[in-house]
């Protein structure tokens, strides 16, 4: 007797056209989401002198992850041998993304060494972006106070005086004073703030004063009787006007037509093509002055104007030179916190007989930029 097979036998045999149509949907997606990650994770290699829009490129990262990441998650419960055309993605980009967003758990000093912290602030000329001054006295000033780091670099730092419009009281200077036996301001606006014995060191960088332009400073500290050359660098911006922050507020928010988004996207890109060959040439010449003035210690801090795994960063790579953060953080870092422009852009970077302990933003929003903090460890001599 011939017997009949079961209908849902036949039905998962048979899947419905629906079924199929996502499932190529799907794939589609898959395919186009891993190589975008691809691109984008090593978009950063590619010098922007010669391609100026590869750094673009390298700045939709984030984006890329957080979209694969959903899909593989949708993949594995739709159709689960898709999920190996994404999982190749995020594979062959594990490198950005350990660098975006790193995975360790805190270190420990040995019993041996002598840590210390190292602030790195880009101070926005010590206004209050938000104009708010409670307590009539500077907030940014007074966040550095109650932090208490051993070594402060800034970026964008005023003369260091009383000032009513920037709330600037005789008390926070002497405090500082107090608090910091050296206090140096070198270049344009490339401050210092130690408690360590420190000196500038003259490298013969101007400052053009072009808008946007790049500022950097070179100074020696004498920590535990060991000398560590720290460059406070800042590095050519987007130059970006407050109409460009509206545009890009506006194009995060897909506000417009289609048109006006095109060319919106179009007008921002042009000014990260303009200002990413820039910063090559700006690194360029602080290499020059690591290997003339730099010694075995070295720290590299400051505004870099650029995202992890850049170009840049690589170049400082190529003098030994590593990356804090990647090193002893936890999940991703973001540096910069107003026109949703979410990126982390401000750096710290060592060699020589230091080692990293730990790095962590600090919470205050008086500039665009949030502090970062690392702390290191040097034998102690």
């Amino acid at each position: 007797m011939k017997t009949e097979r079961p209908i849902v036998s036949q039905l998962q045999k048979h899947p419905s056209i629906w079924h199929r149509i996502v499932s190529v949907v799907l794939a589609f997606a898959n395919i186009i989401a891993a190589i975008g990650l691809t691109i984008s994770a090593y978009s950063g290699s590619i010098n922007p002198i010669v391609h100026p829009t590869a750094p673009a490129i390298a700045m939709t990262f984030p984006i890329w992850l957080i979209g694969a990441i959903i899909l593989l998650i949708i993949s594995l419960f739709i159709r689960i041998r898709l999920a190996a055309i994404i999982g190749l993605g995020i594979i062959a980009s594990l490198p950005t993304t350990l660098n975006f967003s790193p995975l360790h758990l805190p270190k420990h000093a040995s019993d041996n060494g002598f840590t210390f912290t190292v602030m790195s602030y880009n101070v926005l000329g010590l206004e209050d972006q938000n104009k708010q001054y409670f307590g009539d006295i500077n907030p940014t000033l007074s966040y550095i106070l109650n932090q208490d780091p051993d070594i402060v670099c800034l970026q964008e730092m005023p003369p260091l005086h009383t000032s009513s419009r920037l709330h600037i009281t005789a008390a926070q200077i002497d405090s500082i004073h107090c608090q910091y036996p050296y206090v140096l301001i070198a270049s344009k606006s490339q401050a210092i703030f130690s408690k360590f014995p420190v000196e500038p060191i003259q490298m013969g960088f101007k400052y053009s004063g072009e808008s946007g332009s790049a500022d950097m400073a070179c100074f020696r500290a004498e920590i535990k009787g060991q000398k560590v050359t720290i460059f406070n660098v800042h590095l050519q911006s987007f130059s970006l006007v407050d109409e460009d922050k509206e545009m890009f507020k506006k194009l995060t928010r897909l506000k417009g037509s289609e048109t006006e988004i095109a060319q919106m996207r179009s007008h921002l890109v042009n000014k990260i093509r303009e200002a990413a060959p820039q910063r090559v040439l700006d690194t360029e010449e602080l290499i020059k002055y690591i290997r003339k003035f730099g010694g075995p210690n070295v720290i590299v801090c400051g505004d870099f104007n650029d995202v992890p795994g850049s170009y840049p960063l690589r170049m400082l790579a190529d003098e030994h030179l590593k990356e804090v953060y990647p090193e002893v953080g936890f999940g991703p870092m973001i540096t910069y916190n107003a026109n949703r422009f979410y990126f982390r852009i401000d750096h710290i970077l060592y060699r020589g007989d230091l080692t990293p302990l730990s790095m962590k933003r600090g919470a205050v929003k008086s500039s665009d930029h949030y502090p970062v903090i690392a702390t290191f460890e040097i034998p102690d001599n």
